[in-house]
């Protein structure tokens, strides 16, 4: 099914531009650990150039999920989104979108525990192996050139979907060439006794005041891999903190996301222009080093 995907409204200023065209696909994955099913959808962006296979990006959404919570009831990209989709298919990217949570019956999971969520990091690792078939299958796809974009819980997916001490990442035949991850938690990864083996180059893309997936443990992972022949290399904005690269996000406090930030305090969230279009800039030329 083709049709135009919405983005809605920004509070800043922006440059009113024409809706980007993309197509809806079905995607099936298997949940864990029950191994049970799941009808996946996604959205299917095509990268701008006349090449006929081109690089392409997986893009991994974070707990707030795809869709702008402005109307829920329409579905409606949120600007955050919108803006990669453009920015990946002007520099000649195909992207594709997996939605995660809605065919699980969830619009967001932010505000679950971690024991509520059933779209876990483990589930969504195994989206990860769902969009790589599917990607395999199609004609425009420069398989030998599949990267993957991520945002805070979609971030810390690509973190688990990229681990080779894994078994289901290890026996992947193809492996992403590329990643890039914008602030997840990287707690697990190197706090775990098993030394973190990615599959593939990562940038990871966080601001120095986050307080909702603070940066010191991926300064940790970061600090760990430096001798890795596969190297993670970590940027930090200065003045900056949680969902930066959402245009028009105001800084607010969340004081309803459980499980993190200091008791009684919330956490902090907010874009910040200046960051996002810094962090686009190293994005786009760590892709283009890495798939082109």
């Amino acid at each position: 099914m083709c049709g135009h995907v919405v983005a809605a409204a920004p509070k800043e200023t922006v440059k009113q531009l024409p809706p980007l065209r993309t197509e809806r696909v079905t995607l099936t994955s298997v949940d864990t650990p029950g191994g049970k099913a799941t009808a996946l959808f996604g959205f299917w962006f095509k990268g701008k150039g006349k090449s006929e296979k081109k690089a392409t990006i997986i893009a991994l959404h974070g707990c707030g999920g795809l869709y702008s919570s402005v109307n829920k009831e329409k579905i409606e990209f949120t600007p955050r989104h919108i803006a990669m989709a453009r920015a990946l298919t002007d520099a000649g990217y195909n992207v594709l979108f997996p939605d995660s949570f809605t065919p699980r019956g969830r619009r967001s999971i932010c505000q679950e525990s971690l024991q509520q969520r059933e779209a876990s990091s483990a589930n969504r690792r195994l989206d990860v192996q769902v969009a790589l078939r599917w990607l395999a299958t199609q004609d425009d796809v420069d398989y030998a050139r599949v990267g993957m974009v991520g945002w805070s819980h979609g971030a810390t997916t690509i973190l688990s979907a990229l681990n080779l001490a894994q078994t289901d990442v290890a026996v992947r035949k193809v492996q992403p060439k590329a990643a890039v991850a914008f602030y997840p938690t990287c707690t697990a990864f190197s706090k775990n006794r098993t030394p973190y083996k990615p599959a593939a180059p990562m940038l990871i893309l966080m601001g120095e005041n986050d307080d909702w997936t603070p940066p010191e443990a991926c300064e940790s992972l970061e600090k760990k891999m430096q001798d890795s022949d596969t190297p993670i290399t970590l940027r930090l904005y200065p003045d900056t903190y949680h969902d930066f690269d959402a245009p028009g996000m105001p800084m607010h406090v969340r004081m309803d996301i459980p499980g993190v930030g200091k008791p009684g305090a919330g956490v902090t969230s907010g874009g910040n222009a200046d960051a996002r279009a810094e962090a686009y800039r190293e994005m786009l030329k760590f892709l283009k080093d890495k798939l082109d």
